[in-house]
């Protein structure tokens, strides 16, 4: 019976020492670009390592201050949310101008499943090939396009396309649906992106609202929702993610790690 060694034994010391460097750099440019805040799960998903290697450095990166840590964001849990500082933002080459340092005690852990629902997102399709991912909290704050409706992100396929990302974990009433519709038809018509992604663990349910959405309003005046219209609409299950690799699983409404 043949053992084989895990590539990382094999290494050099120089090669381990250069490893662990690219990433420490790729964690600080993921929360720098606007993400600003992460679970060792996700960052493990990110990284693509084993829990147990990430909580070290982790905490050599809040040692350095180039993070900081909260573990009370969650009550009644032990989930600990790592931050990045001003000064891990000012160390990161890459770093988006608008992104703000991590506070500890004022995240809302109501929102808490969605941005890492968001995040889990990212990752899959930069592995896919998607680029320019720009988060809300940073389209919500410059805003310098001047978006009505700030969708979960905007980022760019491989073919080139630039898209709209939505993450929906709760169906929204047929009210909201048709202003969220209507924003982004007006936003698509003024050339701000080409389609817009949904992606949910209700997929039928979220798609029916949808379809029952006939007219909008623009500018003014009552519009009838065209196919040209509808066609630049996709409706993915999120659910399906779990199958592209990702040692993470969607189970109800929480992300969770199977090796907990």
């Amino acid at each position: 019976m043949s053992t084989q060694l895990h590539p990382a034994l094999k290494m050099t010391y120089a090669e381990k020492i250069e490893r662990a460097a690219h990433k420490r750099a790729a964690l600080l440019d993921f929360l720098s670009s606007g993400e600003v805040f992460t679970t060792v799960a996700m960052a493990a998903e990110l990284l693509q390592l084993s829990e147990q290697t990430v909580q070290p450095m982790l905490k050599r990166l809040v040692a350095e201050q180039l993070l900081r840590v909260d573990t009370k964001a969650v009550p009644f849990s032990k989930t600990k949310l790592w931050g990045i500082t001003a000064h891990g933002i000012a160390l990161s080459p890459s770093a988006d101008p608008n992104c703000n340092e991590f506070r500890v005690g004022r995240t809302n852990p109501r929102f808490l499943d969605h941005h890492l629902d968001c995040q889990l997102v990212r990752i899959i399709l930069q592995r896919k090939g998607w680029t320019n991912w720009v988060p809300d909290k940073l389209l919500r704050g410059e805003n310098s396009k001047r978006l009505k409706k700030i969708p979960d992100a905007l980022a760019i396929r491989p073919d080139g396309c630039r898209v709209a990302v939505e993450i929906e974990r709760n169906i929204k009433s047929k009210t909201r649906m048709t202003e969220m519709v209507a924003g982004h038809i007006h936003q698509m018509v003024d050339g701000q992106y080409d389609a817009v992604y949904f992606y949910t663990q209700h997929l039928a349910a979220l798609k029916r609202v949808f379809q029952s959405v006939e007219v909008i309003r623009m500018d003014g005046f009552c519009v009838k929702i065209s196919e040209n219209h509808r066609r630049q609409f996709i409706f993915m299950d999120i659910r399906m993610l779990k199958n592209t690799g990702t040692k993470l699983k969607i189970s109800g409404s929480a992300i969770f790690d199977p090796s907990l």
